[in-house]
């Protein structure tokens, strides 16, 4: 069994496939899905930015819908893990080409900054993995998962009574960390499962739960250059 079960539910579901098989995984398997993915994103958000006025709301919900059932089908079978990895990727494109488009009405050039930011961030982190500057522990888990439902805490009050000012900017500052320091954990599953010799399939749910991760990081750090613009005007 692998060492640490990542607080991603997407990657605890991978983790509970063992070893031996006589196609073994490697990083390259996972990091051509990942980047298969990323792609179909990209398609799919380009459309739906240059065609926003076809995109109404109720799209924009069923994406949503659609996005969030294909993480859980992903997460349960291996067997569907591929379809609805490319589900996810093409409904979350919807997604964060309609928040996008938005962001970028609203700020000129902040979607190219948030982009690249999210890319950068994806570096460091790797950067900051694999020479061990930080340590995937049970530990650091722990605190991240403790920091996680506090947010989600924070955010389902903010609905009955809305933040503003310095509190809403905290908010959204611990979420953007938290969201980069989750790739750490996406990592430490990562290296579990081919150093355990787990078969290819499971990139797949590898890949859709780094996938989950980054789209969650880039939508906080969107969300963050738009606060940082406002307050500058």
């Amino acid at each position: 069994m692998f060492r640490l079960r990542s607080s991603n539910p997407v990657m605890r579901t991978a983790s509970s496939y063992t070893a031996v098989s006589d196609r073994p995984l490697t990083y390259a398997n996972v990091a051509a899905k990942t980047v298969f993915l990323v792609f179909l994103i990209a398609v799919s958000g380009i459309l739906t930015y240059m065609y926003l006025e076809s995109v109404g709301f109720g799209l924009l919900i069923g994406a949503m819908i659609i996005g969030f059932i294909s993480v859980i089908v992903g997460t349960r079978s291996v067997r569907f893990a591929p379809y609805a990895s490319v589900v996810y990727a093409l409904a979350e494109g919807v997604v964060l080409g309609f928040i996008s488009a938005i962001a970028s009405f609203l700020y000129e050039g902040i979607v190219p900054t948030a982009i690249l930011t999210t890319l950068i961030v994806l570096l460091v982190m790797m950067l900051l993995y694999s020479t061990g500057i930080i340590k995937v522990t049970h530990r650091f888990a722990s605190v991240l998962v403790v920091g996680l439902i506090a947010v989600i805490i924070m955010a389902l009050l903010s609905l009955i009574l809305p933040f503003s000012g310095p509190l809403y900017y905290l908010v959204c500052g611990i979420s953007a960390v938290l969201a980069a320091l989750f790739l750490l954990l996406d990592f430490e599953s990562i290296k579990s499962s081919v150093d355990a010799g787990a078969d290819q399939s499971v990139g797949w749910i590898l890949a859709l739960g780094l996938m989950v991760t980054l789209v969650w990081l880039y939508i906080e750090i969107l969300r963050l250059l738009m606060i940082l613009a406002r307050t500058r005007r």
